[in-house]
Formats: structure tokens, C-alpha cells, sequence
């Protein structure tokens, strides 16, 4: 009987082992975008790929039809309005923003401080739906291949504004990994006038593959992003919507009160 339940016990043990094995490393916690040397572009922006001629046709008609500039100043600026692209660019936290992963074995969750965004990367096999409409962050299904998550995201809602905009045809793949930082040449933002950030610990390393034929002229189009660990950050809600209520209230405050002089003045 003994002899039986030591086998047992090694079994028992070898599965567990196995199984630990096995497991996926953890992405979860918040995360921070830091710039490096492969990124393209200041302040967290990749470059974008070149366009082809439908792309610089249907970008070219978009923005003088409202009067948008190609550098996304203006006071249509979309991002200025609280409405945001969703993929690609939620996953670079235009300005920094933090986003934060929740992982679960059948589903991975993302959530962004940038207007509010969340992805849901599912695990568990399903292919991807008919009978969901396109949305902004699109639809997205994931495996793991060793330690390295693979995501494959369609269904993108089309996008003709200036910043990365893109066709309902866009298919992005992103590869994902705790990597050493040392891998890398990190620096600071805005072309390296501040120093690089502290790091303690692996990064997350997202390995971008975009491709748009009807867009982007650069087919299997890569960009690499890295982000750390903030350990003590909190995530909190992005009001900006509050602020365009805020200011509309404002300016109908300021027409009533412009009335009732008027009013005032006619009875004088």
C-alpha cells in the first residue's frame, strides 16, 4: 500500500509539474508605453505606412470634404471630440496613457485610460462571427505559441481621419512577450530630450503586422511596441466627454444670459 501511494504521490506530482510547465506567463497588471529607437516617431507614434492611391484618394477627400488638417490639429480633430480610432492606435495610448491587462484562461481583457477603450481577446478555439458588426478596437481571437501570445484582430470599423486611418479590410496581427529590456535601445520621449524611464523587470513586448490593401501601399507593415511594469499605477476614467458637456453647458448659459440683457435693454 505504501509503495502504491508514493507512485501515486510521484505521478500526482509529475502531472502538477507538467501542467506548471505548461501554463502561459502573466501578463496581467498595468502597463505603460516607453519609447525606443524602433518605434518611428516622437511622443508614442509610429509612422505610418505609405498609402496606396485609392488610400491617398479617400483620406485626400475626407479631409477637405470637413476641413481637417494632415497633422490632426484643427478643432475637428477627432481626438479632441472624444472619439477615437480603436486599432491600432488604442494599443500606443496616444499620450501615454496606461492600459491594463486582465487575464483569464479562455479570455484575455484589455483596458485602456484612452478614451475608456477595452479590448477582448478570446482563447478558447472560436473562429471569427458573421453576424457581429465592425467596431472601432475590431474582433479578436488569440493562442498562445510557447510564451508568445499570438493575436489575430478583423472586423475593424473603417477609418478615413488623419491618424492611421484605414478600410474595413484591415487585418492586424500582434505578437506578444515578456522580453529584457536590455533587447532594446530605450530612450525619452520626444526624439530622446529626457531621459529614458527606470525599468525593473521584464517588458511586454507587442509585435505589430498591419495590413490594409486598400490604405497602405506597404503590405505586412510592422511596428514594435514596448511597455513596463507600473506597479503602483492606478487606472482612472477618462472624462473627456464630461469636459465637451461642461462646455456646452457653459455656452448655453452664456447665450441665456446674453438674452435676458437683451431683453433687459429693449424694455429700458
Amino acid at each position: 500500500m505504501r509503495r502504491v501511494a508514493v507512485g501515486s504521490l510521484v505521478v500526482a506530482l509529475g502531472c502538477a509539474c507538467t501542467f506548471a510547465a505548461d501554463a502561459p506567463p502573466n501578463l496581467e497588471g498595468v502597463w505603460g508605453m516607453i519609447q525606443h529607437d524602433r518605434l518611428g516617431a516622437p511622443f508614442f507614434i509610429p509612422i505610418e505606412p505609405k498609402y496606396t492611391d485609392e488610400g491617398k484618394r479617400i483620406t485626400t477627400e475626407f479631409a477637405t470634404k470637413y476641413g481637417l488638417k494632415g497633422d490632426v490639429r484643427g478643432e475637428m480633430e477627432a481626438n479632441a471630440h472624444c472619439v477615437e480610432p480603436g486599432m491600432p492606435t488604442v494599443m500606443w495610448g496616444i499620450g501615454g496613457a496606461a492600459m491594463e491587462i486582465v487575464q483569464q484562461p479562455q479570455r484575455i481583457t484589455l483596458l485602456s485610460e484612452l478614451a475608456n477603450q477595452s479590448r477582448r481577446i478570446f482563447l478558447d478555439g472560436r473562429g471569427f462571427p458573421d453576424g457581429v458588426p465592425d467596431q472601432r478596437v475590431g474582433y479578436s481571437i488569440g493562442h498562445w505559441e510557447g510564451d508568445t501570445l499570438v493575436i489575430e484582430t478583423r472586423k475593424i470599423t473603417e477609418w478615413h481621419a488623419p491618424r492611421w486611418p484605414h478600410s474595413s479590410e484591415m487585418r492586424i496581427v500582434e505578437r506578444w512577450s515578456l522580453r529584457d529590456p536590455s533587447e532594446f535601445k530605450i530612450t525619452g520621449l520626444r526624439g530622446g530630450d529626457r531621459p529614458p524611464p527606470k525599468i525593473t523587470g521584464k517588458i511586454l513586448v507587442n509585435e505589430m503586422t498591419i495590413n490594409d490593401p486598400v490604405i497602405y501601399a506597404d503590405k505586412d507593415y510592422k511596428v514594435t511596441t514596448l511597455y513596463r511594469k507600473l506597479e503602483d499605477q492606478v487606472m482612472l476614467e477618462d472624462g473627456c466627454a464630461e469636459g465637451i458637456w461642461t462646455k456646452e453647458l457653459e455656452q448655453k448659459a452664456s447665450a441665456k444670459e446674453a438674452t435676458t440683457k437683451d431683453v433687459g435693454s429693449k424694455k429700458n
